[in-house]
Formats: C-alpha cells, sequence, structure tokens
C-alpha cells in the first residue's frame, strides 16, 4: 500500500512539475498610453480610439487597460499595426508626443511613438 502512495505522489509531483506559467495561453498582456508629454485630449482620444477600434474589429476582449488572458500576441500585433494604418491616414497632426505599448510581465511586445520627438 505504501508503495502506491509513493508512486501516486511521484505522478502528483510530476504532472505539477509540467504544468508551465510561463505558458503564452496564460499571458496576460495590458496596453495604453505609457507617456503624454504636453498632452491634448483630443490626440490622447484618437490613438486609444484607434487602438481599440482595431481590437474590436479583430475580435479581441479586452478591458481598459488589458486583453483576456490566452489572446493571441500575433493578433494583437496585427490589430496594433492596423491602428498605426488609420492613425498614418488620419488628417491628425500631434502637437505633443506620445508612447502606446503593449506589455506582458516578461516583455514589451510592442512601441509605437506618434508625434513630436
Amino acid at each position: 500500500m505504501k508503495i502506491w502512495r509513493l508512486a501516486f505522489a511521484m505522478l502528483a509531483v510530476l504532472s505539477l512539475a509540467s504544468c508551465s506559467s510561463d505558458d503564452e495561453s496564460d499571458s496576460v498582456y495590458t496596453f495604453g498610453l505609457t507617456s503624454a508629454i504636453n498632452g491634448n485630449n483630443s490626440e490622447i482620444e484618437a490613438i486609444e480610439f484607434a487602438y481599440s477600434d482595431a481590437y474590436k474589429m479583430n475580435g479581441i476582449k479586452f478591458n481598459s487597460q488589458s486583453f483576456a488572458p490566452g489572446t493571441s500576441k500575433e493578433l494583437i500585433l496585427k490589430s496594433c499595426e492596423q491602428a498605426e494604418g488609420a492613425i498614418q491616414t488620419s488628417s491628425l497632426t500631434f502637437e505633443g508626443r506620445y508612447v502606446y505599448e503593449v506589455k506582458s510581465k516578461d516583455e514589451t511586445v510592442y512601441h509605437k511613438v506618434y508625434g513630436v520627438r
């Protein structure tokens, strides 16, 4: 009977060791402006709207500052490129300088600067 307990305990330890919290499907990405110098509310809103609109168009679930757990990094980056395109083709000219980023706990996966440098 003791051997079965030992075998069960070893299996439990091995199964826990095989689960990794670094799995991309468990990653939570946060997003938003990380810097706004000489910020203008209409410029800030235009940037935030472009990104949130792109996220919505691609079916990404998000709240005011993070994506749902397990959101695909590739889909996030695709959406960010679409938002960049929308901003670049708009008539908006920036008076301020803004930095928009998407981060996981371990890395910055997207970084874009808008406006005066």
